[in-house]
């Protein structure tokens, strides 16, 4: 299965209202391209080259207080949702996602007190998913989809 197919399956699963299930297999498409981007060669390691293909899919760099330190919201893509969901099969229970104020932004909220849960907002998955379309490394895979302006 290609890095299309797994775009695919995210936005029918995001549609149907699976939302672990749609971050997972976006979390998978980004690190896919940010393989292609980023060879073995380049990038030893699948969570350096993952976490640069991510900081370079926004201008603006953002890190929260989670679990008592501070941490780069690529990071905890990485480490907290995709390897979590990929080896775990479910999110951690101190993180959980929240509907979207404006669909444009991308929240995330460090949960104090009684909570303590990181709140990520669903802008998130479609910024994970423009980044893999986007990537110019993905060009022949979407020319038809970046081509009809979506």
């Amino acid at each position: 299965m290609s890095i299309r197919a797994r775009i695919e399956d995210a936005m029918f699963l995001w549609k149907h209202g699976r939302v672990d299930g749609a971050f997972l297999n976006a979390l998978v498409a980004v690190a896919a391209t940010a393989r292609r981007r980023y060879p073995k060669a380049t990038y030893p390691s699948d969570r350096a080259a993952f976490e640069q293909f991510l900081t370079d899919a926004h201008t603006v760099r953002i890190s929260v207080e989670y679990r008592g330190e501070q941490q780069a919201v690529e990071h905890i893509l990485y480490k907290w949702l995709r390897c979590q969901l990929l080896h775990e099969g479910e999110l951690p229970p101190d993180i959980k996602f929240m509907p979207d104020v404006d669909p444009n932004w991308m929240l995330v909220r460090a949960g104090g007190p009684p909570e303590y849960v990181l709140k990520m907002s669903y802008g998130w998955f479609d910024h994970l998913v423009a980044s893999v379309l986007q990537a110019r490394e993905n060009k022949d895979l979407f020319a038809d989809v970046t081509e009809a302006g979506a």
